[in-house]
């Protein structure tokens, strides 16, 4: 047997066990679930089941409740991921300068972004309530009223609060970005008398763009399908509709599978809401040649 033809089948033995449970577990029940979105399905007819064609589609954009709860999810995307990026970016460049006690402080940080979501969300139930809630004591002190952070007002304010929190994971990103950075690019500056805020702009930022990408990116497809939050912050049940202006896209479309058993139009909502997260990231993937510094961009 030849050299090649070894490695070869060395290859897909050691990738077969991979693509046998990507195929199984991931692209077959995406594809039947594209393939129900066509069909009349809602759990207990399968002997009965017959094709709808674009009609659960068409409920889709017709639903009052779904447009509003897509326009209410990008409105929230809008904010959190911009605020999120910053407050990860600004918390990692305070980390990853010589101070006493940072990897310290790097742990402390970045544990809110391992915590379990029901944990997370107990957590800033507690913090958020009208009675002896933390928030409210603290208005307390300054002689301020309180304020129903849970209620209608204020719902989607207390979302984007306690999304924030979980920013972590974008500051450990940020951080070996940071690390990346040639120190002789900020030396060379310092000599020719660029000061703190002229290298911050024309070397931090430029270089650190690939990894902004990568954190909006990420953070864009993270907010677009944020449905267990809103649920358990708004509630006590899986099941039990939030406030309206938690009512976001994917806890729609979760109401209408396991709360309706409305299956074939939920997975119309979810194929939807794909395209959408699609679409998107190819605009910001688009746009990022405007904006995402390569250096790879300046050797050709």
């Amino acid at each position: 047997m030849k050299n090649k033809t070894r490695r070869t089948i060395a290859f897909y033995s050691m990738v077969s066990p991979w693509l046998v449970i990507f195929l199984c577990m991931s692209l077959f029940p995406l594809l039947y679930g594209l393939y129900l979105s066509f069909t009349n399905y809602y759990g207990f007819n399968m002997d009965r089941l017959s094709f709808t064609g674009l009609h659960n589609y068409k409920l889709v954009f017709t639903d009052s409740d779904s447009m509003k709860a897509l326009v209410r999810t990008l409105v929230f995307s809008v904010i959190n991921v911009p605020l999120s990026t910053a407050i990860a970016f600004v918390l990692a460049l305070m980390l990853s300068g010589n101070i006493r006690g940072s990897g310290i402080f790097r742990t402390i940080f970045y544990l809110p972004s391992i915590v379990p979501v029901i944990s997370t969300v107990l957590m800033w139930k507690l913090i958020f309530t009208g009675n002896g809630g933390v928030f409210n004591t603290i208005l307390g002190w300054f002689g301020l009223s309180e304020v129903n952070w849970l209620g209608y007002d204020y719902a989607t304010v207390s979302l984007i609060i306690m999304m924030s929190w979980g920013a972590g994971n974008g500051i450990l990103i940020y951080l070996a970005g940071l690390k990346g950075i040639p120190r002789d690019l900020y030396e060379a500056s310092s000599i020719d008398g660029a000061g703190l805020m002229s290298r911050f702009r024309k070397i931090t930022v430029p270089l650190m763009t690939p990894v902004i990408f990568f954190n909006v990116i990420m953070g864009l497809i993270g907010s677009l399908q944020v449905y267990l939050q809103p649920i358990l912050l708004s509630g006590n049940e899986l099941l039990a509709r939030p406030i309206e202006p938690n009512y976001m896209y994917a806890v729609h479309a979760f109401q209408q599978i396991f709360a309706s058993q409305r299956y074939a139009y939920g997975m119309a909502l979810l194929w939807v809401l794909f395209v959408v997260i699609l679409l998107l990231s190819i605009i910001v993937f688009t746009t990022s040649k405007y904006w995402v510094y390569y250096e790879t961009d300046q050797e050709r």
